[in-house]
């Protein structure tokens, strides 16, 4: 499933000097991503991972950092970038320098994860079938936060809106060991998924599912977009009595104002901290990162989260503030705390 590239080290022409490429897995869009760079470094001052220690944006664009696998993958660069898209071309660096190939299991169940058993779903109330819109949850809550599927449908349910998971939905194609299939094999699982919803709604609990979706024109709004059409009916629910920090996670950012108003309309209170990365699990980087996040959030009852990878991480932090997913909280302003029962860190009664 490998490009089919030379498997030779080629120069290619970036800002104007001869820099040795690996074509075997660059692809031609991507090594003329990098030669479009104009070598500005705006990308290093917002580059998280840089400014502990990690990667230089700008040194990865050139093909002289070592420290490309220390990308965190958040995409700041890009977004301030005026000429180029630095993190597309880091993401493909990235799985070149790592050897990444696509897994056995995303052949087998067509997620990088293998999927959750289901007895995680014992004692919960049924997941009713509705027919309004489709559920593509990912392969972090398909494979590590099962329970998520329970707080969409039930946070869906209580605001009168019929919710299924999408039939034969797969892993949206952003994880970095697909990078090693052609663009077009790429494409064919997402416009698969879009046929599978037959017109009706999508939407995603991962942005970057919505953002890497959106890349090949399918439309799956993230639940906080969707869910800001929604925001009387939520302010009828019975509510929350929470201070509460929001962390969106960074391909969340950009929907901060609906997911705020969301969290507003559940009755809790935004403390007004900073937010930024998790650092994932980037060696070196991703506890600096973490400490700055529990920093920020101290004196709240609770983290909002807009993202699954952030939970995996949050919810394992030592001592760490408790968390909740946009779709939890929305839940346990109806009244429903069942979820709870799955985290390390537990609201307090």
């Amino acid at each position: 499933m490998s490009l089919p590239y030379d498997k030779t080290v080629r120069a290619t022409v970036i800002n104007g000097g001869l820099i040795p490429c690996r074509m075997c897995a660059l692809p031609q869009f991507v090594v003329d991503i990098m030669a479009s760079c104009v070598g500005c470094r705006r990308c290093e001052k917002v580059c998280p991972s840089h400014q502990h220690g990690g990667c230089s944006p700008w040194l990865s664009m050139i093909a002289k950092d070592p420290n490309t696998v220390s990308c965190i993958g958040c995409g700041k660069c890009s977004e301030v970038c005026r000429h180029t898209n630095p993190k597309r071309a880091m993401m493909y660096l990235k799985a070149e320098k790592l050897g990444l190939q696509v897994p056995d299991v995303f052949t087998r169940h067509g997620f990088v994860l293998p999927p959750a058993s289901d007895e995680w779903r014992e004692g919960l109330l049924e997941m009713k079938r509705g027919d309004d819109v489709y559920l593509i949850p990912g392969c972090i809550v398909n494979g590590k936060l099962p329970y998520l599927k329970y707080a969409a449908h039930r946070a869906f349910e209580v605001l009168g809106v019929g919710m299924s998971e999408l039939p034969g939905n797969t892993c949206c194609m952003y994880p970095l060991p697909l990078r090693s299939m052609g663009e077009c094999e790429r494409d064919s699982y997402k416009y698969r998924m879009r046929a599978n919803a037959k017109g009706r709604d999508m939407v995603t609990l991962c942005s970057g599912c919505t953002i890497e979706l959106g890349l090949s024109a399918v439309h799956a709004p993230n639940i906080c977009t969707y869910l800001s059409k929604y925001l009387d009916r939520i302010r009828a629910l019975p509510g929350v009595d929470l201070r509460v920090a929001i962390e969106p996670g960074c391909a969340s950012e950009r929907y901060m104002s609906d997911f705020e108003a969301i969290v507003r309309a559940t009755g809790a209170t935004p403390i007004g901290n900073k937010y930024g990365c998790c650092g994932k699990a980037i060696e070196g980087i991703n506890s600096k990162l973490m400490a700055e996040r529990q920093a920020e959030c101290q004196g709240a009852d609770a983290i909002i989260l807009g993202c699954p990878n952030c939970q995996v991480f949050y919810d394992n932090v030592p001592d760490g503030i408790p968390v909740l997913n946009l779709a939890e909280l929305i839940a346990l302003a109806a009244g429903d705390r069942e979820t709870q029962r799955f985290h390390r860190l537990k609201l307090r009664e």
